[in-house]
């Protein structure tokens, strides 16, 4: 059995003292593996696809612009709630109103450089919306030929407190989007409003749009089925989650896909303006449901290590190169719910159909390794989840599991574990059966827990990990890929 993520780092155990170490590094080439990531279209409309089959890495090199950092803005300016297409050789991004109801960024790779576009994409809105108070844009690129780009936004409806959703449509993924004559496309006042719409093109073509119901009481998320065209509702919404004990204050910003055989919802939750604003998912067998909520984010403030302040308000754009998660994160505080958001792209995994993202640390428990007879999982106070393994044997044997990185690079392995024994300890670390990496676990007190930290190169999709006791005696309690 292979390992399994537990999620983000969380707070170790309380008394629990880290003891650091240096490692010895030796960076290997690392062999051929499958990767996992599905193939989608460009938006995040979710379609399901074979395996991705990374090229060999020698010394592993990232498959995003050079210098591109996960927790560094590539949008430094006001892009809230982005939405990301590729058309063409370029990418388009749109964000909520900056100035214009719609600001429009172009870029020759999703990780940009970004430059804003000339104009306003959406500067002629629908008679019932009010203009500087439109949000959350969602593009969707043409199919069957029609040559149509369509928009579907949020807006203030002139003269009430109620939010709805409308939808236009465009020639160009720059705009300019013209709004269909009538009333708003979604509009339950009875709910409060609607807002946050996101497109969902199932495995049989079939169009649906999800939504935000805006009262704060009845804060859920739906979705809808639409026509073959996108432009009309063909069916009843169907409410899929709510806000749940573990979701901060209210739910929002959803986005479905397909993956690992399964639907992936993720949302947003918490204040979009507080540092507890958050990326959560939640998984379902069919598509309506219903829907299992994930225990912990997908992304935190402080899964970041608060290099990344309420990263939220995500979707996805799928290109060559796999899956991407487009998001904004707080750059400025003005007091209040008034704050400057900024956007972020991240590289983006799948360990089956939990997402897996490029800076955030994914935890493996040792005690879900296949151990091969060489160790066996005991409960010892202190450790993560309550359990960690027996010290490994010196005989030749190792236990072994399988990690997923949502790109090809260089990323850093943390290893928790405890030494005992009074003396240095000393383990291998070998990588998809070539990179041999010596881990030195350095002694610790009868309640103390040591990390480890070594630098591995890994390929997108599934790595192989295998641990060898080479000196000593040392326990392991978990792996963090970072």
């Amino acid at each position: 059995m292979s390992f399994r993520p537990t999620g983000p780092v969380v707070p170790l155990a309380a008394g629990a003292a880290i003891t650091g170490c240096i490692a010895l590094l030796i960076m290997l080439a690392v062999s051929l593996v499958p990767g996992l990531r599905a193939a989608g279209s460009a938006g995040g409309a979710g379609q399901s696809g074979g395996p991705v089959t990374p090229t060999p890495a020698g010394a592993a090199t990232p498959v995003t612009a050079p210098g591109y950092s996960p927790v560094e803005p590539v949008i430094r300016r006001s892009f809230a709630d982005p939405a990301v297409i590729k058309a063409g050789d370029s990418y388009y991004a749109y964000g909520t109103n900056a100035g214009v109801n719609m600001p429009v960024e172009i870029a020759p790779t999703v990780t940009g450089p970004w430059e804003r576009l000339p104009g306003d994409g959406f500067a002629q809105l629908p008679a019932w919306a009010a203009a500087g108070r439109t949000w959350a844009p969602e593009v969707v690129p043409p199919r069957s030929g029609n040559g149509r780009y369509l928009l579907y936004f949020s807006a203030r409806v002139k003269n009430r407190e109620l939010q709805c959703i409308g939808v236009a449509t465009s020639t160009s993924p720059a705009g300019p989007f013209i709004p269909l004559e009538g009333g708003p496309l979604v509009c339950p006042a009875e709910l409060g409003g609607a807002i946050d719409a996101s497109s969902f093109i199932d495995r049989d073509g079939a169009r649906y749009l999800l939504y935000k119901t805006d009262a704060r009481s009845k804060a859920a998320i739906y979705l809808v089925r639409l026509s073959p065209d996108g432009l009309y509702l063909a069916g009843p919404p169907r409410k899929l989650i709510g806000r749940g004990a573990d979701d901060p204050v209210l739910v929002e910003s959803p986005a479905l896909l397909y993956r690992g055989g399964k639907y992936v919802l993720m949302y947003s939750a918490g204040w979009y303006f507080q540092t507890n604003y958050q990326t959560r998912y939640a998984v379902a067998s069919s598509l309506n449901g219903p829907y299992v909520k994930a225990p912990a984010p997908v992304q935190s403030t402080g899964a970041y290590g608060g290099k990344v302040k309420g990263p939220g308000g995500a979707s996805v754009v799928t290109d060559a190169a796999g899956d991407h998660l487009v998001f904004h994160g707080i750059l400025e505080f003005h007091g209040g719910s008034k704050v400057t958001r900024g956007m972020y792209v991240a590289s983006l995994g799948w360990e089956g159909s939990r997402p897996v993202l490029r800076g955030v640390p994914v935890r493996y428990e040792a005690e879900n390794a296949r151990l091969g007879g060489c160790a066996g999982a005991v409960g010892i106070p202190g450790a993560s989840g309550g359990r960690a393994l027996t010290p490994l044997g010196q005989d030749g044997c190792q236990v072994a599991l399988d990690v997923v990185a949502p790109e090809t690079g260089r990323y850093t392995v943390r290893i928790r574990y405890a030494n005992r024994s009074g003396r240095a300890a000393a383990q291998r670390l070998t990588v998809n059966g070539r990179a041999a990496v010596p881990v030195e676990l350095h002694a610790t007190g009868p309640d103390e827990w040591g990390t480890a930290e070594v630098e591995v190169d890994l390929v997108a999709g599934r790595n192989s990990f295998a641990v060898r006791q080479v000196a000593g005696a040392g326990r392991l309690d978990y792996i963090e890929v970072v």
